[in-house]
């Protein structure tokens, strides 16, 4: 009897370690597919020739092509070699612009076109891990807003009297946001986020939840462990509320309405949390990194920008 008794304990205890290997497994392989999916960037040749007349007009390939432009490098502070395009003319006004997840920096031109139309020098980087910057991870705007700060010291190196605007869409948007958080330098008029997220942390909540329908808060540590261990990065770290709570560069939040990739409803929060002078715009019609195709988009940007231009 006794005998029996100690197989059937045998059993459970078998079928139970089984089962909690095979969760294990299971847990491990679901976090390690949402960090390579979320955080690894590849860089292939068919990646990095893809045209961005696919997705603008023709005019603007022209201008790029025929405008006069140089590359320019500078290096992270963690070693990485990080790319821009530099586009000049004889003014002191400057436009940094921050390209989206998944693009790279002079794949979409509208935004540089536009501000190079208005009489800015344009600088149009590639974040890391992206286009012929160095890198294999994005951290969705964390990592990238120290490299912000370090292209706008870029500039006033080059160019002490340099009034400097930063526009940001998506990944790019979080990049400025967050680096309005640091202390930055009074040659940076104001900041325009378009489409921008709370935190990695609230963004991931979203996305997991749309697409795998998995708890995240189950999954969430596994990832962060991997992202300390391939990148050397805390996600919880990464808050742009808590950033934009210690802003002091004037604002413009933009946001399309019809976003599925980042909730509309961020850009309330984001704009609230602000203790910066600030403004809200939000596009009706526009889905996420949209809203430069709404005629009205530019006409706000301006008009935000010239005020505070005019302040100097």
């Amino acid at each position: 009897m006794a005998e029996k008794s100690g197989s059937k304990v045998g059993k459970v205890l078998a079928v139970t370690a089984g089962v909690t290997l095979a969760v294990g497994a299971t847990y491990c392989a679901t976090c390690a597919y949402i960090f390579t999916k979320v955080f690894k960037r590849k860089k292939n040749p068919s990646y990095l020739e893809f045209s961005n007349s696919l997705i603008t007009k023709k005019d603007n390939d022209l201008w790029f092509d025929n405008v006069e432009k140089s590359n320019v490098e500078i290096v992270s502070y963690d070693g990485y070699k990080l790319s821009g395009t530099l586009i000049q003319q004889p003014t002191d006004n400057y436009v940094i612009v921050f390209h989206a997840y998944d693009f790279f920096g002079t794949q979409v031109l509208d935004v540089p076109k536009r501000f190079y139309d208005e009489g800015y020098n344009c600088l149009v980087v590639d974040q890391r891990a992206y286009g012929a910057s160095e890198g294999d991870y994005t951290t969705l705007g964390w990592k990238e807003h120290y490299d912000c700060v370090d292209w706008i010291d870029f500039i006033i190196k080059q160019n002490p009297n340099a009034k400097i605007v930063l526009h940001g869409t998506s990944l790019g948007g979080a990049t400025v946001l967050n680096a309005t958080g640091e202390f930055l330098p009074s040659n940076v008029v104001c900041a325009i986020s378009d489409c921008s997220f709370t935190s990695i942390e609230d963004l991931l909540k979203y996305q997991i939840k749309r697409f795998i329908k998995v708890p995240f808060g189950a999954l969430v540590p596994g990832v962060n462990l991997l992202c300390k261990s391939k990148m050397n990065f805390n996600l919880y770290e990464a808050n742009t509320l808590r950033q934009v709570k210690q802003s002091s560069t004037p604002t413009l939040f933009l946001h399309g309405e019809l976003d599925s990739f980042v909730p509309f409803e961020m850009v309330f929060d984001l704009f609230y949390a602000c203790t910066a002078e600030k403004e809200l715009c939000t596009f009706q019609e526009s889905k996420h990194a949209e809203s430069f195709l709404d005629s009205k988009y530019f006409d706000k940007i301006f008009e935000f920008v010239n005020t505070h231009l005019n302040k100097e």
